[in-house]
C-alpha cells in the first residue's frame, strides 16, 4: 500500500483543518498545551480520514514484530528503534509524535513530527530524526509539522531533509 505525497499533504491539510475546526482551544499560544496534547488530538483527525485503508494511527508507538531471515513474523515483539550516533550509543529508543502504518506489519506509511511555531528551538533535531525513520524504518513519509496559532501560518515539509545547509 503505497501513498503518493500528493495524496498524504491532503490528508494532512484535512486533519489540520479539523484539528482548527474542533480543538482550537488547544492552540491557543496563551495556553502553552503540551505537544503531546496536539498530537493526540491530530491523530484522530488523521484516523478518521485513512481508516477506510485499515491503517493504525498512534502517538508515541514504538513497537514492532521481528521477522525472520525468510520474512515471516516470529512474533518476538521488539522496541521500534534505529541506530543514531547522535543519541550517544549505538541504538536509542524512538517516540515518534505520530505515526500511521499497520501494527505488527513493516508497513510504515507516515512518521511525523510536531512543534508549536513559537517552541520550535529544536527543529533540527526532529529533522534528523525524520531522516533516520524514512531510512531505517522505511516509512514512506516523513513529515513536520510547525503548528501556529493560525491555521494558514502552519508548515508543513516533507523529509527526507537535507541536513548540510547552513
Amino acid at each position: 500500500m503505497k501513498f503518493s505525497q500528493k495524496e498524504v499533504k491532503c490528508i494532512i491539510e484535512e486533519s489540520l483543518d479539523k484539528l482548527f475546526k474542533h480543538d482550537a482551544v488547544l492552540l491557543k499560544r496563551d495556553y502553552d498545551i503540551n505537544e503531546r496534547a496536539i498530537s493526540h488530538r491530530l491523530a484522530i483527525h488523521i484516523e478518521s480520514i485513512v481508516k477506510s485503508e485499515e491503517l493504525d494511527v498512534d502517538v508515541e508507538y514504538n513497537r514492532m514484530r521481528e521477522n525472520n531471515c525468510e520474512g515471516t513474523d516470529v512474533g518476538n515483539l521488539i522496541a521500534k528503534r534505529f541506530n543514531w550516533e547522535k543519541a550517544g550509543e549505538g541504538s536509542s529508543f524512538v517516540y515518534p509524535d505520530i505515526i500511521v502504518h499497520k501494527r505488527d506489519t513493516s508497513l510504515n506509511v507516515i512518521e511525523i513530527e510536531i512543534k508549536m511555531a513559537w517552541k520550535n528551538s529544536k527543529k533540527q533535531y526532529d529533522y534528523e530524526k525524520i531522516n533516520e525513520y524514512i531510512d531505517q524504518l522505511n516509512y514512506q513519509h516523513g513529515i513536520y509539522i510547525e503548528i501556529s496559532d493560525k491555521r494558514e501560518n502552519c508548515l508543513i515539509e516533507f523529509g527526507p531533509f537535507d541536513l548540510n545547509e547552513s
